[in-house]
C-alpha cells in the first residue's frame, strides 16, 4: 500500500497571510515595557488543553495536527483602546488570549487600512512582532491572515495618522490556537513552557550542511505553506521562459483544497547552523491564485499574490520536461515542519506508476530521508533542474531513517503534467507559454541589483518664501553652489555616494527649477530607520524637487525594490524622516515631505515648522550636530559672529557658509535679516536656553 504525503494537509488552522510582506517600522514604544498594555480591551477564549488536544489524534494518523481554528468575530477598531501618541499619530490596540496555546496566528475577514497606518502583532512579552502591514498588504479577497507569533496572547496594534479622513476597518473573524511548537519557539526563549512539538528524523542534513554545498542556490526556491484548515506542504518557486520573475510555485495537488487565497508561504525557514532546528519564520508570501492543477498527475501550481522581495533572496528553479530519466535525484523539502532539508540518490531514479495512477520518478535515499510535510518538494535532476514534486511513499508508514536506503519515495513526473487538456490543467502555459522549450535553467533576480528611484519633494526655512510658496535661489544666482558636494569636506560620513558634481549648465537654470543648493539624501533600513542603507548627494530645487545632478532626474540608487525610510539633510537646516518606509522601486513616485500627505518622523510639529502652510525643514544648525541651540556651550549663535570676525557684530561676509542660516548669501550676525535671530525663533522664540533636536533616530 502507498501513502501520499497527504500527512501534510493538518498543520495550521488559519495561518495564512494576504501578500504578508512586511513593509518596516516598528510598535511604538518598541524595545520598552509599553503603555497600559494590563488594561487593553480583550477577546478571552475558554482556555484548550493542550495534551487532550495532542491525546485525540490517532497514533500513526495520516494528518499531522498542529493546530485548530477558533472562530472569534471582533471589529476591531470599534472596539480597541485608542489613545493619541506624541508623534502625529494614534493607535488602537486590542489583545486576543487562548489559554494554552504555543503559538496563534489571526485572520482577518476584513483588512483596509487607512493611508499611512500600519498594522502590527506581537506577544504579550514584547519579545516578539510581525508587521508593519499596510495599504500595500490588501487583496481582492479583502482579508488578511498572519503568520504566527509565539505564546497564548497577542496584542494587535494599530497605528493611524491623526490626519486621516477615516481610520480603515480591520475586522477579525477568526484565530489558530497552535498547540504544538513547530517552530521551536521555546527553544529561543519566547515562550514561557516548551512544548517541542514535531522534530524530523535525526539522519535529515540541514541545507547549510557541507554535503549541500552545490545546492545553496537552489534550496532559495524551495518553501513551506500552511493553509488555513491545518494542513501545509512544501513547494518550489518555478521559472518560466519569459524569465520575468512570476512567481509560480509548484506543488503537489493532494496538498491542495480552494483556500489558496489564505495559504502562507515561508522562505528561508532553515537552520543557520548545520546542527540546530530553528530559522527565521518572518519572511513570508501570503496569499496565491490557481493557475493550474490535476488530479492522476498530482501537481498544481499557484501564482503568489507578490513576488518575493529581494530582500528573500529568492531563487526561480529551473525545469526539466523531456522525462528523461535523471542520473541522480536530490530533494529539498520541509519534513514534520521542520527546517529546510537535503536529501539525496545517487543512483538515476526508475520510472514507474503509482496507484493512482501517476507517472511518477523511484528514488531510493543514500543521505536523507523524506517524512510527512515534504510534499510537493521539488525532485531535482543532475543538472539542478526540477523534474517532479514528492507525491508518495511506500509502506511501512511512517518512514524511519533505518528504512530510508530501502523504501522507495515517488515524485510525480513534471514531464506527464505538462500538457492538458486545458490551460487549467497543465504547466506549459505558465511555464513555456510559446511551447518550445523541453529545459529552463534557474533565474537568479539578485544576480543584478537594479536602480531604484526617489522622488521627494521638501522645503527649507531659510531660503523659503511663503508668497510664492518657493524658495529663493540667492546662492545660486551669486555664483556660490560649489560644483562638487559640500558634504563629504564637511565630514559627512557617505554610505555609496558622495564627490557627486554639477555641470555649471545646470546652474545656470533659472525660474522655479533653479538649483538652491545641495542636499543628501538617505535610504534607511525599513526594520531599523537608524540604519543608513545608502547616501547621494542632490540638488534642491527652489519648488522643492529633490533631483540627480543632471538637474532633473530622479534620485537613483543601487538597492533593490524595498520599502526604505527616505531622509532629507541639509548642511545648516534639521534633517527630516519618513515616519514609515516607503515602497521604492525602479518606478518613481512622489514623496511629498512638505504638504502632510506623508507623516514624518516625530511628527510634523516637532520635525519641521509650518510656514503659510507649508512644513519646511528647520534652519539655524550651523555647528552641523542635528541640534539647534542658541546660547551655552557649543551653540549655533557664536559661530555667526566668528565668522564674521569675532569682535565687530555689525561685521558682515558674502560667500557660501554653513553659519547663513537664511542661505541669502551673506552671513550677518545682527541688523535686519540677520542668520542669528532665526536661532532663537527655532528654539522657541523666548527662552534662549531652549533647544530643537532633529527628529532622526
Amino acid at each position: 500500500m502507498h501513502k501520499p504525503f497527504i500527512l501534510l494537509a493538518s498543520l495550521f488552522v488559519g495561518l495564512t497571510a494576504v501578500a504578508q510582506i512586511s513593509h518596516g517600522g516598528q510598535p511604538f514604544g518598541w524595545g520598552g515595557p509599553g503603555m497600559h498594555q494590563n488594561a487593553l480591551p480583550a477577546l478571552d477564549l475558554v482556555g484548550l488543553d493542550r495534551q487532550a488536544l495532542i491525546a485525540q489524534e490517532q497514533p500513526g494518523a495520516v494528518l499531522l495536527k498542529y493546530g485548530i481554528q477558533r472562530m472569534a468575530a471582533v471589529d476591531i477598531l470599534a472596539q480597541g483602546q485608542w489613545d493619541v501618541l506624541p508623534d502625529d499619530r494614534e493607535r488602537c490596540r486590542f489583545a486576543v488570549s487562548s489559554p494554552g496555546a504555543v503559538m496563534l496566528s489571526l485572520q482577518f475577514d476584513q483588512f483596509d487600512p487607512a493611508p499611512e497606518a500600519l498594522l502590527f502583532l506581537y506577544n504579550k512579552d514584547r519579545t516578539f512582532f510581525i508587521g508593519g502591514f499596510n495599504e500595500l498588504n490588501e487583496q481582492a479577497w479583502a482579508g488578511l491572515a498572519t503568520s504566527v507569533v509565539p505564546g497564548d496572547s497577542i496584542i494587535i496594534e494599530y497605528l493611524v495618522p491623526s490626519n486621516s479622513v477615516n481610520n480603515g476597518v480591520l475586522h477579525l473573524a477568526s484565530i489558530t490556537h497552535g498547540y504544538k511548537d513547530i517552530f521551536n519557539f521555546g527553544e529561543q526563549g519566547l515562550l514561557r513552557d516548551y512544548d517541542p512539538g514535531y522534530q524530523s528524523s535525526p539522519c535529515h542534513n540541514n541545507t547549510i550542511c557541507p554535503v549541500a554545498s552545490n545546492y545553496q542556490v537552489e534550496k532559495r526556491a524551495v518553501a513551506m505553506f500552511l493553509r488555513p484548515d491545518g494542513a501545509g506542504c512544501s513547494g518550489t518557486l518555478m521559472n518560466n521562459t519569459l524569465q520575468n520573475g512570476t512567481p509560480y510555485f509548484y506543488f503537489a495537488n493532494h496538498c491542495y483544497v480552494p483556500t489558496v487565497n489564505q495559504w502562507v508561504f515561508y522562505f528561508n525557514y532553515e537552520s543557520p547552523t548545520c546542527v540546530g532546528s530553528t530559522g527565521p519564520t518572518t519572511t513570508n508570501i501570503s496569499g496565491s491564485t490557481l493557475r493550474a492543477n490535476e488530479y492522476f498527475d498530482d501537481f498544481g501550481l499557484v501564482q503568489l499574490s507578490s513576488a518575493p522581495p529581494a530582500g528573500y533572496a529568492p531563487y526561480y528553479a529551473g525545469w526539466d520536461r523531456t522525462g528523461n530519466q535523471p542520473t541522480l535525484g536530490t530533494a529539498i523539502l520541509h519534513p514534520l515542519y521542520d527546517v529546510k532539508k537535503i536529501t539525496f540518490d545517487n543512483n538515476a531514479p526508475t520510472t514507474y506508476t503509482s496507484l493512482t495512477p501517476t507517472p511518477a520518478w523511484k528514488c531510493f535515499w543514500e543521505s536523507g530521508m523524506i517524512e510527512a510535510v515534504g510534499s510537493g518538494a521539488p525532485l531535482f535532476d543532475q543538472n539542478k533542474r526540477v523534474v517532479g514534486n514528492l507525491h508518495e511513499v511506500a509502506d511501512p508508514f511512517p518512514p524511519t531513517c533505518a528504512l530510508a536506503t530501502t523504501q522507495y519515495s515517488g515524485f510525480a513526473k513534471l514531464s506527464a503534467a505538462w500538457d492538458g487538456t486545458a490551460a487549467s490543467t497543465r504547466l506549459r502555459d505558465w511555464l513555456d507559454p510559446s511551447n518550445t522549450s523541453m529545459t529552463l535553467n534557474g533565474y537568479d533576480p539578485n544576480g543584478t541589483v537594479p536602480n531604484i528611484l526617489v522622488r521627494v519633494q521638501a522645503f527649507l526655512q531659510g531660503p523659503f518664501a511663503s508668497g510664492p510658496g518657493t524658495m529663493t535661489d540667492n546662492l545660486r544666482s551669486q555664483g556660490l553652489v560649489p560644483l562638487t558636494e559640500p558634504y563629504t569636506a564637511l565630514g559627512y560620513t557617505h554610505v555609496g555616494g558622495g564627490g557627486e558634481t554639477v555641470q555649471q549648465t545646470v546652474l545656470n537654470v533659472t525660474g522655479n527649477s533653479a538649483v538652491v543648493d545641495w542636499v543628501v539624501v538617505e535610504l534607511r533600513n525599513k526594520n531599523n530607520s537608524a540604519q543608513v542603507l545608502a547616501t547621494k548627494s542632490a540638488l534642491i530645487l527652489r519648488n522643492g524637487s529633490v533631483v540627480a545632478t543632471d538637474g532633473s532626474s530622479d534620485v537613483s540608487f543601487a538597492l533593490p525594490a524595498d520599502d526604505y525610510f527616505i531622509a532629507v539633510r541639509h548642511r545648516n537646516h534639521l534633517g527630516i524622516m519618513t515616519q514609515n518606509a516607503q515602497a521604492l522601486s525602479s518606478t518613481a513616485s512622489l514623496k511629498n515631505l512638505a504638504n502632510g500627505s506623508i507623516n514624518l518622523f516625530g511628527g510634523f510639529a516637532a520635525a519641521t515648522i509650518d510656514v503659510g502652510g507649508t512644513n519646511c525643514m528647520w534652519m539655524g544648525d550651523a555647528l552641523r550636530n542635528s541640534e539647534v541651540k542658541y546660547t551655552g556651550t557649543s551653540n549655533d549663535r557664536d559661530p555667526i559672529l566668528t565668522r564674521v570676525g569675532g569682535s565687530v557684530p555689525t561685521a558682515t561676509l558674502p560667500g557660501y557658509f554653513t553659519e547663513d542660516c537664511n542661505m541669502d548669501g551673506l552671513v550677518k550676525y545682527t541688523g535686519t535679516v540677520n542668520d542669528r535671530d532665526p536661532i532663537l525663533t527655532a528654539v522657541g522664540g523666548t527662552v534662549p536656553t531652549n533647544t530643537r533636536l532633529a527628529q532622526l533616530p
